[in-house]
């Protein structure tokens, strides 16, 4: 039996495919789907293909040759990786397993209960939705209404929006310019500019989830892109969100009280 690879390999590579705009982590892996792989490959070989730079010095073709290989390296990584998963090689933590067996079984005979068209026109049955805690733009994808693609495409569009964290502090005289260039030169740890701060006695934790709670105010909801864009009507994401509501609902009911469901 092969050996499974290393999760640090596999999120690496997953950060290479898909860049700093999504939250790469340990649940990602386990809801990576192909198509969705492949359509950030494509995107990265296009960006990164040597044949772009053939008229650029050197040094740049001889820099950028190196990063469409780690490009290639990183798909393959996470490619085996989605087969070894396939193969069972790879299993979700326990808990999260425990709570897909129960989604998959608590209402038999009724997976296309919800079978639904989106505004575009085309008719969708479900895949199974996990029966875990869903932000609105997962369940989207889960209930077969946009793709990955979509999916990441949001994420970027909304992550756009908002302002930098660094500049909300330099903006309310928590940072200056010298202390941001000095959290920005860190070197040690891959934690985040907030974490960063901490680190170095700059900001405090309640300053840093201030200033997150104010950036993250800033953006506009998930679910309005997929309106901006067409995949829904207002009415239908209203609707949506009810439903996502009674979802993470009964995930909590079921993890208070785990033996009313067995």
């Amino acid at each position: 039996m092969a050996t499974p690879l290393a999760e640090s390999e596999v999120l690496q590579a997953c950060k290479t495919l898909f860049g700093t705009e999504v939250d790469i982590c340990r649940g990602f892996l386990f809801y990576l789907q192909p198509t969705g792989l492949k359509s950030a490959y494509r995107k990265k070989a296009k960006e990164t293909h040597p044949d772009l730079f053939s008229s650029h010095a050197p040094h740049v073709q001889k820099m950028q040759a190196s990063r469409f290989r780690d490009v290639v390296r990183a798909y393959d990584i996470v490619r085996q990786f989605v087969k070894q998963r396939e193969d069972g090689l790879w299993r979700a933590p326990l808990r999260m397993r425990a709570t897909r067996r129960y989604s998959e079984t608590r209402q038999p005979g009724k997976s296309n209960k919800h079978a639904c068209t989106n505004n575009r026109g085309k008719t969708f049955s479900p895949r199974t939705v996990p029966f875990r805690p869903l932000q609105i733009g997962n369940y989207l994808y889960y209930r077969d209404l946009i793709s990955y693609r979509a999916l990441i495409d949001a994420v970027v569009w909304q992550r756009k929006q908002r302002p930098i964290i660094g500049d909300i502090a330099l903006r309310w005289g928590w940072l200056d310019t010298a202390a941001i260039d000095r959290i920005i030169r860190v070197k040690n740890g891959m934690g985040r500019f907030g974490e960063r701060a901490m680190g170095l006695g700059l900001l405090s934790a309640f300053q840093v989830r201030t200033l997150l709670f104010f950036q993250h105010s800033q953006q506009e909801r998930l679910g309005r892109y997929f309106v901006k864009k067409n995949f829904l009507t207002e009415e239908m994401l209203d609707a949506l969100v009810r439903e996502l509501r009674e979802h993470n609902a009964q995930v909590r009911n079921f993890a208070v009280r785990p033996k009313a469901y067995a």
